[in-house]
Order: structure tokens, then C-alpha cells, then sequence
């Protein structure tokens, strides 16, 4: 899984401008809450909803979990790694201005008994603007079985979730990273990694199941999906796969005209990943503290 920045801009430190201040995001840092304390949220995705309103977290919280001192996918799936544990919370932060120092905790979105038994990833939130109700997604893992999606519903983006379908019938079957437009007309879409391809559906009006009408992609071994639209051009953005590896991988951007395609692959290609052979630019190399790269995947994979 990737930091949305940091994939989407490829950068360390950058200025947004929100209601005429100059915010500094710096990925360098944690983020902290107004109380000084580094926030415990992972995984998850920032929305703001109202014109000047407040910005919301839905992330995972992983608690006092304590990760071993080799960072990456060695060892994916056992419990003794805070991403692979199956009691971990989706909590709910919110900013006025995204600065660090800024976020509050509001709560939990769902309680772990009134959800699917699972490895929780990647939790979205949107409004629909025709229920008028703020549905909550999510991925789970199952040990030895498909991964689903589930889908929650609340009246407001604080919660508290009502779980409403715990398996989301995606056409492809299971269910890995995603994430979810909702169209200017109201129409919601989910794109998503199925066995290392990437996939468009539309939602039901309700956003509670899939219609079925799906486009597939044609790269392998991807994940990460940003889903988005600009100008009335729809824009997919994914990567090589790279589960919670420290060698950072690359990002492609396909375009339409329509939501379900078909999606033209921009040609520069992959955006951030530099082929090994190319001296021409200064490549960073695959080191970290305490870090170790995760073999074969991101920009390993895709040199």
C-alpha cells in the first residue's frame, strides 16, 4: 500500500493554499494531533465534504501494536505484523487545515464485532448525494479465503457505522486495493486489484452493490488506485505492486472520456520508477533505517 502524497507527487515537502493560508505537508514528519501525539492512522483516505468544512480521516488504528525492526513484506500475513492483524480499529480523525498539530480524534466508525472477521485495508468514505447517507468502504482479508468488500452506512462522516453489506459483489471476484468516484451526477464507481489486474465497476444508485458493467486494465502486477476527475477527463492512477515496502514503486496514469473507459495509457509511462540502466538521472538508492527493500516488487519489480 502507498502514501496517497507521496505517490500522487512524488515529493517530501510541499505548500497547499486552504482558505488563502499556506499549509506545509511535510511526509518527512508524522502527522500529530492538537494534543502534540503522533496520530494512529494508517492506511486510509482524506475527504472534506462541505465547502470550508472540516477534512476527515478514515484509517486504521493500529494501537499498541509494535512493528519488528525490518520494515516491508517479510512475512505478510502473520499476526506478529501490525499491518496483518485482525482486531485493528477504523478510526476517525478531522482537520480544519490538514496542518500537523491540527487533527482531533472523533471516534471509531464501526465496532470490530459488528464487522466481518478480517484483516481490515484501506477503509474510503463517500457521500451520496442521492440516499443523502455517507457509505463507508472497506477491504478484508481472509485467512486461506477471497478477500471481500464490505460496505457501512451513517448519517454523518463522524459516524457511528451500520454495517449494511458485507460483501460487495465485484465482478472479478475477491477484492485487493480500491478506491471510489462518485460521478457529478451522482453515480458511484469502484476501481480495484483483483489478483494483481486492475478494474472499473459501477455501484448500484445506493452504492451498496455493483451493477456489473466493469472495464479491466491491461497491466499486471498493480495496485493502489487513485480514482478521479478533472475537466471532464477521468483520470486512473496505480502502481506496481509494493505491500508496505520501503523502495517506493512507480505510478502510471490512464485517461477517458467515460468512467468505464476505454483508458489510454499517458505516454511518459511509468512516472516515477527510473530504469536501472538510465544514468542520466540520479536514482535513490534502496536503503532506509533499519529498512530493507521487499524483493521482485514496485520499482524492483518494474526494472
Amino acid at each position: 500500500m502507498k502514501n496517497f502524497l507521496s505517490i500522487l507527487l512524488n515529493v517530501f515537502l510541499f505548500p497547499l493554499f486552504i482558505h488563502t493560508t499556506q499549509v506545509v505537508i511535510n511526509n518527512l514528519e508524522p502527522r500529530l494531533d492538537v494534543y502534540g501525539v503522533i496520530i494512529d492512522a494508517h492506511d486510509g483516505s482524506i475527504q472534506q465534504f462541505e465547502k470550508n468544512g472540516l477534512y476527515y480521516m478514515h484509517a486504521m488504528q493500529y494501537g499498541l501494536c509494535k512493528e519488528p525492526p525490518n520494515y516491508g513484506c517479510d512475512g505478510a500475513g502473520m499476526s506478529s505484523r501490525c499491518g496483518f492483524q485482525m482486531n485493528h480499529n477504523i478510526s476517525i480523525w478531522s482537520s480544519p487545515n490538514l496542518t500537523s498539530g491540527s487533527w482531533s480524534y472523533v471516534g471509531n466508525a464501526i465496532d470490530v464485532a459488528d464487522r466481518p472477521a478480517g484483516v481490515v485495508f484501506r477503509p474510503h468514505l463517500v457521500y451520496n448525494p442521492i440516499t443523502k447517507l455517507y457509505v463507508l468502504f472497506w477491504n478484508y482479508m481472509r485467512w486461506n479465503l477471497p478477500s471481500l468488500y464490505a460496505v457501512a452506512i451513517a448519517d454523518t462522516p463522524n459516524g457511528p457505522f451500520r454495517l449494511i453489506n458485507p460483501a460487495l459483489n465485484v465482478s472479478r471476484g475477491g477484492g485487493g486495493d480500491f478506491d471510489i468516484l462518485v460521478d457529478d451526477d451522482g453515480t458511484g464507481y469502484i476501481v480495484y486489484s483483483q489478483n494483481y489486474y486492475m478494474s472499473v465497476e459501477q455501484l448500484t444508485p445506493d452504492f451498496y452493490y455493483s451493477t456489473g458493467k466493469s472495464y479491466m486494465f491491461e497491466e499486471y502486477f498493480v495496485e493502489a488506485p487513485i480514482f478521479m476527475k478533472k475537466n471532464n477527463i477521468y483520470y486512473a492512477l496505480f502502481g506496481w505492486c509494493c505491500c508496505y515496502c520501503m523502495q517506493g514503486s512507480g505510478i502510471l496514469v490512464h485517461t477517458a472520456n467515460n468512467p468505464l473507459g476505454p483508458y489510454t495509457l499517458q505516454a511518459d509511462g511509468d512516472l516515477a520508477c527510473e530504469p536501472k540502466s538510465n544514468t542520466s538521472k540520479t536514482v535513490l538508492p534502496l536503503t532506509s533505517i533499519s529498512g530493507l527493500p521487499t524483493p521482485n516488487q514496485g520499482c524492483e519489480f518494474h526494472n
